[in-house]
Parts: structure tokens; C-alpha cells; sequence
């Protein structure tokens, strides 16, 4: 991935800082007994389990970063896409970090740090398909994706598309792989890693740009604020490039 995806501008972006009185108390929270961080773990080169179940990827090594910056310990649950924003609605979690899309529609419920990372969707099938090349050649066919996502609900708004969701990305990318699907809608990034460990598959199409961002409530804007200090150093620092270099090869 080409370096300058990653948060190039994020010190412009800076919003002003977040003034609710009431949120004060989440940093102080998350310095006592951790940020707790939910994550989906099936959505490589953001976060996967490797050969010892264990939890890695590139939201993982951000996440811990920004909290180091912070000066606090990450408690990271693993658990549904699907029920990443409810659990933090909760208040189960402090923070979603799991490739999760900017859209209007989450910013109606969450706050959102800035964006880390940038780039497009991507139409991913078989490598036999030949009638399939942009978003509206996608009416008439059965379209994996994610539940809960943004692909879903960019499927969703084509015509005649039979959108098929699952759970997880790796049972969609497996779904087309197996002819249960025609397509899966994924991140750029993501369908990249996907075509690497399924050969039978191929990109055929990018649709449009994606900022990628860590999930917070609103009423925690203190917490918020120091994420976004936090994100800003890990950039000045050069870590960002580093783990982009690392996981987005």
C-alpha cells in the first residue's frame, strides 16, 4: 500500500477539541482499568488470528500504539462485526477498532477518531468470471458481504442485487470461491490479502474512496481528543509508516 494512504493529512483534519463536561471521566477510566478495544478478527491485513489464535493485524498494532502514546494498557475482546457498535453503545467497550468505514449513517450513533487510513472498495470474483466489471453488473447476481458493513448496505442500493451477508468476510470470500456467490464487495486492502490466499479469485473493480477510523461514543470526548493526539504522534513519530509498511505490503 502506498504510504501516503495512511493518514497524510491528519494533522489538517484535526477537528476542534471536544468540550462536553460530562465526558471527562472516560480518560480517567481507561487509565485506571484499561481501554477495553472490539475487534473482528477476519478482516486481514486490519486484524486476523494467526496460527496460535491469537489476535494481530494492523488495527492491533495501531490501537496499541495510540494507547502507549496514551499511557494506557489495551483489554481487546474479540467478538461479531455485527456487534461491534451495539457492545460499544453499551458501554461494554470503549473503543471499536476493526477496519470500521466512516458513513454518515454510524456518525448518527458514534464518534469517530481520525481517519488512519484511506482508499477504495473492491469487486472481487471467480477468476473464470467475465460479466462482472463495475458495481452495476453486480443486478442479477448473488453478492457476498459482511453483515453489518458498509458493503452491505453499497450491495444493497444495487438494483436487483441478491446481497448474501455473513457473519464473516473470510466465510463471504470462501462463499464465492465455492460458486455460492457471484462477487464479494470488500476494502481494496482486504481483497488484496484475500486473492493472495484464494488464487481461484481476482479483482475486478475499485468503486470510490474509504476513510477508515477508530469508533468512539460521543459522550466520550475526552477520550476522543487524546486518540486523535495520540493517532498525530504515532504519524510525527514515524510508527504509522512503519506498520503500514508491515501490514500493507
Amino acid at each position: 500500500m502506498n504510504k501516503t494512504l495512511a493518514l497524510t493529512a491528519l494533522a489538517l483534519l484535526a477537528p476542534a477539541l471536544l468540550t462536553s463536561a460530562q465526558a471527562q471521566s472516560c480518560v480517567a477510566n481507561a487509565k485506571a482499568n484499561g481501554l477495553t478495544v472490539v475487534t473482528s478478527p477476519d478482516y486481514p491485513p486490519f486484524e486476523s488470528l494467526d496460527s496460535s489464535n491469537k489476535v494481530v493485524g494492523f488495527d492491533i498494532d495501531l490501537i496499541n500504539a495510540v494507547a502507549r502514546q496514551m499511557g494506557v494498557k489495551v483489554n481487546l475482546v474479540s467478538q461479531s462485526f455485527d456487534g461491534l457498535i451495539p457492545s460499544l453503545l453499551a458501554k461494554k467497550a470503549d473503543v471499536v477498532a476493526s477496519g470500521l468505514t466512516i458513513t454518515e449513517e454510524r456518525k448518527k450513533s458514534v464518534a469517530f477518531s481520525l481517519p488512519y487510513i484511506s482508499g477504495p472498495n473492491a469487486i472481487v470474483v471467480r477468476k473464470e468470471t467475465t460479466d462482472i466489471k463495475k458495481l452495476g453488473d453486480l443486478a442479477g447476481k448473488t453478492v457476498a458481504v459482511q453483515l453489518g458493513t458498509a458493503q452491505e448496505k453499497l450491495v444493497s442500493g444495487v438494483k436487483g442485487a441478491n446481497v448474501k451477508a455473513f457473519n464473516l468476510y473470510t466465510d463471504a470470500a470462501l462463499a464465492v470461491q465455492t460458486r455460492q456467490a457471484n462477487a464479494l464487495v470488500l476494502h481494496k486492502v482486504v481483497a488484496n490479502s484475500f486473492v493472495k490466499v484464494y488464487p481461484d479469485l481476482k479483482i475486478v473493480a475499485t468503486l470510490g474512496s474509504l476513510n477508515t477510523a477508530f469508533a468512539v461514543r460521543k459522550d466520550c470526548g475526552d477520550l476522543t481528543n487524546r486518540m486523535n493526539a495520540a493517532l498525530i504522534e504515532v504519524r510525527k513519530s514515524g510508527e504509522l509508516d512503519r506498520l503500514v509498511g508491515k501490514w500493507f505490503k
